[in-house]
């Protein structure tokens, strides 16, 4: 049994002498009529391959001995199990001794006090009602109260999200015989039911009460049978008679099978449960699967039911997620030193807020990223719904670089003002900064409050959205953003005059929001080349799939995500060859070539006049700055600026800020995001283990959650056509063309029952379409 690997050893045994004579009650021996079948995940099951009457002696080498009794698994037993003591036996054949097992719980007290624990630092919105803070600024060194949190089903519970596969190229196999031990009945007819789903048959119940389970096949007078008790120790079953013989035509197709319920084909699914290219194993490919495996034709919903149980068996539940956040966090702090986390609850101990942040990601930000960050919320579509607020920056090879993660109630001002607390709490302050958002009304008055020395700027695209909703011309979005992303002040009046010359309500409506928070030349800050909130909004369609799990696993997929992107980054930056980021490296190549058209003049050994089709620029190189005030914006050379310093063959990359180098971008993903591995394996104080975060009280709206976004107006491709001549591009009113030609409906009506002209009296046109109309009318 201990050489199988699908065995689990939750079963106690205690070792007693055995002389020749002595019979096993438990030695039975398999019949003939074995056979084989799919298991199931999660069953803690028994499969004795060979009895000891057989081989005389066990796997280890000692002889066999009497299972005396089975000890129900315990809550805070080491992975469900209970460690009873155990006796030397001696061996006489072999003259060996077998070690007694009364040090485990030594061992295992040792490991558990070896842990040290990371200072957590925890951000809270001061004064806030109804909450009470779950996690405190506490320093917990050696110390004896620590445990090993253990769920119930923690050896099933998975974090690992990998690459999906068939059914059929994973199939385990087992074997069912006369006198096998099953942990309970309703594992016994879960199991027997996928056996009768493999061999194509169907059975019933015949007889079933607290001691005995009786099955039948559902055929009369058919031979199949199988017929197991308990034993007198626990909720064990144990098969005592099974005639694997049919008596009936197994030819007959089950087509929905009685035994094929959600609960047993997600059992099936579950060890195969996994992400392919970005997306979950849907309803349709349970149902394809099944019907190829097995024969059966399952119904949509009943696919569906299964995803979800299926669901809950791979990522845990949702109330065991909320149960186990606090030690989540705090073992990621534990496995990441400099990381952030926040849990808050109310004071019913329902969750309100959770708030997450790398260390390595608050270091990189603060060492190597332009000070601009990116805010933005989305919805989560798990059972409880909620908001998940994010933070990011863009690295300098214009990559997203997430800060922080939040998960709320929903995009309030009590939500994002903690939200923005935390992340204050997690950077400290950072001169000149910046932050991007859409025009959510609490994230403006939460940025003011919290964040009041930094600058507030709006998303150039949203607004260009908005404007189109409003206006219902794409035009004005077009100048408004143009307008936006100009360096000189010159040519943002010359696009303001063309806005207010196509639409005045637009020019006045970009006017009320403030230039200053929309304009790259009005914007008191650098703004660099971040004009959008694009870098939060990849972070929401790259967890597209992970938003509907439950919370801890939520978390610890962005975790695992950023630990992928800061190895395959880091790996990445070293092997650029250049001095400059790649994308940095591009745009100096493409203004490159412009330089060979322009003409420079040197006025001193830093100043130069730079001319090009009648323009005129100064580039003053010293100062880092040229009229056209992309060199000083960005900190990033323009081509006028190359040009100047071809002349005096200066290294470009001399001009540019730290942020495009490839040693900045190396030192940005220099450190690894750790693992914080089975929840089983975690070693937690026991005052944080006792911590009790119930599941919040909302719940989504029913019905299938969205997987998408609402396009807009201006996203949305409509084709205008002419319901006069069917062309497109313009409408009946503005139409010169003939009219369509009527050629009469497909079914052939006769011709007294059709409409006629009333001027011509012909078919096929009215009195308005009536080629004779401007004859009669003279």
């Amino acid at each position: 049994m201990l050489e199988e690997d699908r065995v689990i050893p939750q079963v106690c045994v205690s070792l007693t002498q055995r002389t020749p004579g002595d019979v096993i009650g438990n030695d039975i021996p398999p019949p003939e009529n074995t056979q084989q079948f799919g298991s199931f995940s999660g069953s803690n099951q028994l499969y004795p391959q060979r009895s000891f009457a057989e081989s005389g002696e066990n796997m280890c080498g000692v002889p066999p001995v009497a299972v005396d009794q089975v000890v129900e698994p315990q809550f805070g037993d080491v992975f469900g199990c209970r460690i009873e003591q155990y006796h030397e036996v001696d061996n006489e054949a072999n003259n060996e001794q077998v070690d007694d097992l009364e040090n485990v719980d030594e061992e295992r007290t040792q490991i558990q006090t070896q842990g040290k624990h990371v200072q957590g630092v925890s951000c809270t919105v001061p004064n806030m009602p109804g909450t009470s803070e779950v996690r405190h600024n506490i320093t917990v060194s050696d110390s004896d109260n620590t445990i090993t949190w253990v769920i119930p089903g923690a050896d099933s519970y998975s974090f690992g999200i990998g690459r999906s596969s068939t059914l059929a190229t994973q199939e385990p196999t087992c074997m069912i015989y006369k006198g096998q031990f099953f942990p309970s009945k309703k594992d016994l007819k879960r199991l027997v039911g996928l056996f009768s789903m493999r061999e194509n048959f169907e059975w019933k119940v015949k007889r079933s009460n607290k001691t005995t389970l009786h099955l039948v096949c559902i055929i009369d007078n058919c031979t199949w049978k199988l017929r197991a008790v308990r034993r007198d120790e626990g909720t064990y079953f144990q098969v005592k008679s099974f005639v694997n013989q049919h008596s009936c035509p197994l030819e007959e197709v089950h087509r929905r099978h009685r035994q094929a319920s959600a609960v047993i084909i997600g059992e099936v699914i579950a060890p195969r449960l996994q992400q392919h290219d970005g997306r979950l194993m849907r309803p349709k490919d349970i149902i394809a699967d099944m019907k190829t495996m097995y024969g059966i034709q399952v119904m949509y919903s009943k696919a569906h039911d299964a995803l979800q149980y299926a669901l809950s068996l791979t990522y845990g539940t949702h109330e065991e997620s909320f149960k186990l956040l606090p030690s989540f966090a705090y073992v990621l702090e534990q496995q990441n030193p400099g990381t952030i986390t926040d849990l808050q609850s109310a004071d019913d101990d329902t969750f309100l807020y959770f708030f997450m942040s790398l260390g390595s990601s608050i270091r990189g930000f603060r060492r190597c990223m332009r000070p601009v960050i990116a805010v933005d919320g989305t919805h989560l579509k798990g059972r409880f719904g909620g908001t998940m607020f994010v933070a990011t920056a863009q690295d300098g090879n214009e990559q997203v670089y997430p800060i922080a993660f939040g998960y709320g109630d929903s995009e309030n001002n009590l939500s994002w003002e903690w939200f923005l607390e935390c992340l204050r709490g997690a950077l400290g302050h950072i001169d000149d900064l910046v932050f991007i958002s859409d025009r959510h009304a609490s994230i403006e008055a939460g940025i003011s409050k919290v964040f009041p020395y930094a600058t507030h700027t709006i998303c150039c695209w949203h607004f260009g959205e908005n404007m189109k909703k409003r206006f219902h011309k794409k035009d004005v979005a077009d100048i408004m953003d143009s307008a936006a992303r100009t360096y000189s002040e010159f040519n943002y009046n010359r696009h303001m005059e063309e806005l207010h010359r196509l639409h005045k309500g637009a020019f006045e409506y970009a006017i009320a929001a403030g230039p200053h928070k929309w304009s790259r030349v009005h914007c008191p800050q650098r703004r660099y080349r971040l004009m959008t909130t694009n870098v939060a909004e990849c972070i929401n369609s790259c967890l597209k799939f992970a938003r509907q799990l439950p919370m801890m696993t939520l978390a610890e997929f962005i975790r695992n995500m950023l630990q992928k992107w800061f190895h395959d980054r880091h790996a990445a930056a070293r092997s650029m060859r250049h001095q400059l980021t790649d994308a940095a490296h591009l745009v100096i190549l493409k203004r490159v070539e412009k330089c060979n058209y322009m003409t420079v003049n040197p006025v001193d050994w830093n100043i130069f006049s730079v001319k090009l089709k009648g323009n005129q620029w100064t580039v003053n190189l010293h100062l880092k700055t040229c009229t056209c005030n992309k060199f000083q914006m960005d900190h990033f050379p323009c081509s006028h600026a190359l040009a100047a310093a071809r002349e005096r063959n200066l290294d470009y990359t001399s001009l540019c800020a730290d942020y495009y180098k490839r040693e900045t971008l190396i030192d940005a993903y220099s450190v690894p995001i750790m693992p914080v591995g089975h929840p089983s394996s975690w070693v937690v104080s026991s005052d944080i283990a006792s911590q009790v975060v119930l599941n919040p009280k909302s719940k989504r709206q029913s019905g299938r959650p969205m997987e998408g976004r609402h396009a807009s107006s201006s996203e949305r491709t409509t084709t205008q056509s002419c319901r006069r001549c069917g062309q497109s591009g313009h409408n009946s009113r503005r139409c010169s063309n003939p009219p369509m030609v009527n050629e009469g409906p497909s079914i052939s009506v006769p011709d007294e029952y059709r409409r006629k002209c009333s001027i011509c009296h012909s078919i096929g046109h009215n009195k308005q379409t009536c080629p004779e109309k401007d004859s009669t009318v003279e």
